[in-house]
């Protein structure tokens, strides 16, 4: 993972912070930028799709001063799994529901790997049957040390002191 040294790395000046709101509102660009690729990153290096998810991860302001990452609607399967049907074997909030495969999925197999028809249908019952094991993109990017790293720099450009959370939205919001 990226070393996030974020006042240094994002040119942030004393003089910067005597202007606040320029200060502020280039941290959290950046800070969103930064977030945006480290997810991009480690996605690519863990998701075996065509890139299309992580390509689809991008910052998105929600007001003043906050940003949100959102990406493809199936990210929190990819990021927390889907347990296999009947069983709670990833311990994950999602799970197939039946054993039937769904013209959908066998279809978005085939084009994905590029099988017939025949194959993608296999291909999607066993994924049905074993699950999706979760690559746990979320906790692996935004952990403690990222998060305290976050609240120095904001401490550092304000005076004031920062505890930082975190929570993870279940939809496809990150």
């Amino acid at each position: 993972m990226a070393d996030f040294d974020f006042l240094e790395d994002f040119g942030i000046s004393a003089q910067d912070a005597e202007q606040p709101k320029n200060a502020y509102d280039r941290f959290i660009i950046e800070l969103s930028n930064q977030l945006a690729t480290e997810f991009r990153d480690y996605t690519k290096k863990v998701a075996q799709n065509t890139g299309a998810l992580a390509a689809s991860i991008i910052p998105v302001p929600t007001g003043q001063l906050s940003f949100r990452l959102e990406a493809e609607d199936y990210f929190p399967f990819v990021d927390e799994g889907v347990n296999a049907v009947g069983t709670n074997n990833y311990g994950s909030q999602f799970s197939f529901n039946y054993p039937g495969v769904s013209h959908n999925m066998a279809t978005a197999i085939s084009q994905w790997k590029g099988l017939d028809m025949s194959h993608a249908y296999a291909v999607a019952s066993n994924i049905k049957q074993r699950g999706l094991r979760p690559k746990r993109i979320t906790e692996n990017v935004i952990n403690d040390q990222v998060l305290d790293r976050i609240a120095n720099d904001l401490a550092e450009l304000t005076g004031l002191m920062f505890e930082i959370n975190f929570t993870k939205n279940g939809s496809n919001n990150i």
